[in-house]
């Protein structure tokens, strides 16, 4: 039976990242919002920043191994109470806003770029009269500032729905948002496939949830594959034209 729809993680799947850029988003955030604070009549070290800033990922770490997410608004609350405990409800509605966008828009100024060959990849699937989804987990990026993002890339038009974790407060591999994803789509589990690079998540998330799936790697050991593999993404569309 043909397959109907097709879902794509976004991190490493349709957009990659670097260790200098991730570096350089997290700088950006410590150094505006200390400036922001410090406005704000609520001066803070910037170690104490630094710390925090740490700290929230680690603090939002435990909960994704639960498969649960944090609402954005939550996680910024938190990364100010670890940096001073009570700071989030002791600071003013606009610089908590503009404190906000700071750390979500760090992505915009410091982005990761598209993999080689998404665009075509995703448009040619389109093509074939597939219904195409996204099924991200978030981590300090987000849905508000991806969105962004993947219409500067040119992949957001290309997608009939998107669903990111800070939204659905479910994440991969819960077979949960998978089926989100697909009800949105009115696409059938067992004519669906995922695409992505993390094994647990994508490859057997969308698996447990029924569907098929495509796991994007270069190092899979000959014949330990859970699922077709993709050097890329832009091997999908060659990989899946039989299916």
């Amino acid at each position: 039976m043909p397959f109907e729809a097709v879902t794509f993680d976004l991190w490493e799947t349709l957009i990659a990242d670097s260790p200098q850029q991730n570096d350089r988003r997290a700088a950006h955030r410590v150094e505006k919002i200390g400036e922001l604070l410090s406005g704000a009549g609520r001066p803070l070290p910037s170690a104490e920043l630094e710390r925090a800033h740490a700290g929230i990922w680690d603090e939002c770490s435990r909960s994704w191994e639960r498969a649960v997410d944090l609402p954005f608004e939550q996680q910024v609350s938190r990364f100010l109470d670890l940096a001073s405990p009570g700071l989030s409800s002791s600071v003013d509605m606009d610089t908590m806003g503009q404190i906000s966008d700071v750390y979500a828009s760090a992505a915009l100024l410091f982005p990761p770029s598209p993999v080689s060959g998404a665009v075509k990849a995703v448009s040619e699937l389109k093509a074939r009269g597939l219904k195409v989804g996204l099924i991200c987990n978030t981590g300090r990026t987000p849905g508000s500032a991806l969105r962004r993002l993947l219409s500067d890339f040119g992949l957001l038009p290309l997608l009939d729905a998107a669903f990111f974790s800070d939204e659905t407060i479910v994440r991969k591999p819960d077979a949960r948002i998978f089926r989100l994803a697909l009800e949105s789509l009115g696409a059938a589990v067992e004519r669906s496939v995922h695409v992505g690079d993390s094994l647990e998540n994508d490859v057997r998330g969308s698996l447990g949830a029924g569907m098929r799936a495509v796991w994007i790697s270069r190092d899979v050991p000959p014949g330990e594959a859970p699922a077709p593999v993709a050097g890329s993404v832009a091997e999908v569309p060659k990989l899946t034209a039989g299916w």
